[in-house]
């Protein structure tokens, strides 16, 4: 796996991922799993790319395909904005 150098706001290095994976969160009050892709993680969280509805501040959890008994609770912290480069992205950060 490649990696990518930490900026100087990152607290720890990214690694390029490409994994399947599910996204898994309340619509309707009701539990929804959808799928997506890891693009890069870190320590810290995840870039996906997902095309389900999301907002800043919802909190997720993410379900590796590898490893599908374990899932990781996150906060969504970024969309990309339509028609950029970042489009159809979201940043997830890990949460306790």
């Amino acid at each position: 796996m490649l990696g990518s150098p930490a900026p100087k706001t990152r607290r720890s290095k990214r690694v390029q991922a490409k994994r399947r994976a599910s996204l898994v969160f309340d619509l309707d009050r009701k539990p929804k799993r959808f799928p997506c892709l890891v693009l890069d993680s870190s320590k810290e969280g995840f870039r996906l790319r997902v095309g389900c509805p999301l907002r800043r501040g919802q909190k997720v959890e993410i379900v590796l395909e590898d490893e599908p008994l374990s899932s990781v609770r996150c906060s969504v912290v970024w969309i990309g904005k339509p028609k950029s480069n970042q489009e159809g992205q979201v940043g997830l950060e890990t949460v306790q």
